[in-house]
Formats: structure tokens, sequence, C-alpha cells
């Protein structure tokens, strides 16, 4: 009985590594601490919107878990450009001003997931131009990494692939600091840990922070941040250093969690489960109030 264990595990081991990268099944050719050690500010050109008097009121498109290339994924393009459309023509006076994308565009890492990625990435851009008032740019689309992204040493293609082609970053608009930190490993690593602990004393203002990797996900250990004092050492920097929500995806199916002193929102997944959200803010008050819908393509 042992040893047919002992065989359905390496066969089950043997099967992953196929598709994602035999020695990726188990660890990561890059780890975070290669990746990511410091969580850097864009610059004008990488958040445009900071050229502009921003609006109190706005809506944000955010997206995770697409899998391109994992073909038991629906395809959902044509339904979602169809539904984004009718969303925002019954919404035409709360602008929506950016796109996030919460990791894994890809599903094996490989460069034709890439392309399609970089193909409907732009598709979302050109087809949801910001108003004249704006610029009339494309619509911004920011990236945190997954970690099916960084399989088969996808790690260079996503960079290349995916605005703003770093994974950890942050930019501010008028009464909130938006982060976007690189999990794809389970992680954070110590170096990026306390680079972002640094970055959330020194601003005053209330935060929202974007990621791969849920701190807690129903309480399924291998969908949450893999370390359990990391975890209990950011609920206690976020419940000092003004952060309002913490979100998510890796989860599929999604969850919502409340710490008190913030928010935990993991999204549902759009490759699966045909689900899009929709970041309601609005910065009007002297806290900035927020919700999230979510909209199904079902």
């Amino acid at each position: 009985m042992r040893n047919r264990y002992l065989f359905l595990c390496l066969l089950f081991f043997s099967c992953i590594s196929c598709n994602l990268g035999i020695h990726q099944s188990f660890w990561r050719a890059h780890p975070v601490d290669s990746r990511s050690t410091e969580v850097t500010p864009l610059s004008s050109a990488e958040f445009p919107l900071a050229n502009y008097s921003l609006p109190a009121k706005y809506d944000c498109l955010i997206l995770s878990d697409i899998h391109f290339g994992n073909k038991r994924n629906p395809a959902w393009q044509k339904a979602f450009f169809a539904s984004l459309q009718k969303y925002r023509a019954a919404h035409s006076t709360t602008p929506l001003l950016f796109c996030i994308i919460l990791g894994d565009v890809a599903h094996h890492g490989f460069a034709d997931e890439y392309e399609t990625a970089k193909i409907f990435q732009q598709r979302i851009a050109d087809e949801n131009r910001l108003p004249a008032e704006y610029g009339a740019i494309s619509l911004p689309v920011y990236n945190v990494v997954g970690n099916h992204d960084v399989y088969n040493s996808g790690w260079g293609l996503w960079k290349q692939t995916c605005a703003p082609h770093r994974s950890s970053y942050y930019f501010e608009t008028n009464r909130l600091g938006w982060y976007f930190v690189d999990t794809a490993s389970g992680t954070l690593g110590r170096p990026q840990f306390y680079d972002l602990k640094a970055k959330l004393h020194d601003s005053p203002k209330a935060k929202f922070i974007f990621t791969h990797y849920p701190l807690y996900s129903n309480g399924i250990v291998y969908f949450s941040l893999s370390n359990p004092r990391e975890r209990a050492e950011l609920i206690s920097l976020f419940a000092r250093t003004n952060v309002k929500l913490y979100c998510s995806g890796h989860y599929h199916p999604g969850g919502y969690y409340d710490y008190a002193g913030f928010q935990e929102y993991t999204v549902k997944a759009f490759g699966s489960l045909g689900k899009y959200h929709i970041l309601h803010v609005d910065e009007s008050g002297e806290e900035p109030v927020f919700s999230v819908e979510t909209i199904s393509l079902l």
C-alpha cells in the first residue's frame, strides 16, 4: 500500500513537472530576493495620471488568474470585452482610470502565452482610453507577478511583457498610496519586506496593497503566504500604517476577511470562473472609501 502511494505521488509530480518545468515543480530558478528587494516609485511616464488633477471618485478594473495556455479554461475574451463595454456605458459618469492584473497571466510561463497576454492587455488599454481631460491616453495597465508566471523560467518573459516591467513598486493618488508587491514565490522575502515596511511608515496616507498570494485563503495553507511569521508581521504592519485594503488573487474561489484595521479581498479568478472586478474609490472625504464589485461573464 505504501509503495502504491509513493508511486502515485511520483506520477502526480511527474505530470506536473512536464508542463511547469521539472525543477520548478519543486523550487524556483528566480526566487523573490533576486526579483525584488525594493518597492520603487513609478515615474510620471509609468504613471501618467500623475500629470493630471484626478477626480475624487473613480473606478479601477481588476483581473486575476487569467492563465493563458490552460486549455481547461474557457475563452472569455469576447464575452469580457462586451461586458466591460456594457458596464462602462452604464457608468459613464465615473471614469475608469487604470487596470490591475494580480498575477498568473500565463499558465506555464511559455512565450506564446505571454504573446497572448500582451495582445490582451494592449486591447484593454486601447479600447478604454481615458477621457480628453486626462490626455485621451490609453488606459494604464499594472501587473504583479504570480507563481505560474515564473514557471519554465518565465520571469524574463513576464518582465518584458507586463507593465510596468518590474514586480514591486508604488504610486500615489490624492489621498492614497498604491503598493504592488512580489509574492510569486509565496513570500515577500526579507529585503522586500523591510523596504515595504519602511515605505509604509514613511507615508501618512491611507494605503492599498496589491499582490498575488492571499494572507488568508479560507485556511488552506497552499493558497496563503507560506511563512506564518511573515504573515503575522504583515498584519501587524498594516494595522499600524493605515493600510485599508489588501487585494490578492491565487485562490480562485476568492474570499473576504475583515481584520478590524483593514480588509482583505481575494478576488475570483478570470480564467476558471469568468469573473472580473471593479474597485470603486471615493477620495472626497478625510478617509478614502472603497468597495469591490464582482461581475460575472456567465
